[in-house]
């Protein structure tokens, strides 16, 4: 059953073709996974088109990849993760700061903060971009496969 995003149509072949990029445990999964990626890339790229990051109807896959990159740059904001949040953090999760050896002793908090804050930015990119494509979502009609419940 196709896919549609707006009014352009993700056939079966599209989403069979793209499962080769995703490992799952079945088919179901596999196709999933595959649908998802490209529901998601088709909504970026539409709204890249509306915001004239890509212009014309041919383009490169690198100019499109590119497009899509300032895209999320622009509209996901990530906050830095200060070294008051990484105490916090620290603070809440502390048995998750044990050394692997036979004492178990929790390492300091200044051997583990850049780890934290690292660890705090990725979440916070993540969640942005799930964030944003969630609104590229409602703001589309999509048929034929269920993104937010992928996300």
């Amino acid at each position: 059953m196709p896919i549609y995003v707006n009014q352009t149509e993700i056939d079966d072949n599209a989403v069979f073709t793209e499962m080769q990029y995703h490992s799952a445990e079945n088919m179901e999964e596999a196709r999933n996974a595959a649908a998802q990626a490209l529901v998601v890339r088709e909504l970026m790229q539409q709204e890249a088109r509306r915001l004239g990051l890509l212009k014309g109807e041919r383009v490169e896959e690198e100019h499109i990849d590119a497009a899509l990159m300032q895209l999320v740059e622009e509209a996901v904001a990530v906050p830095e993760a200060t070294t008051d949040v990484c105490r916090s953090y620290y603070d809440s999760n502390v048995d998750r700061f044990r050394t692997t050896d036979a004492d178990g002793q929790v390492m300091p908090f200044g051997a583990v903060e850049d780890k934290i804050r690292d660890y705090l930015h990725t979440r916070s990119v993540r969640e942005g971009i799930r964030s944003y494509i969630l609104n590229l979502a409602e703001n589309a009609k999509i048929t034929g496969f269920d993104l937010a419940a992928s996300l």
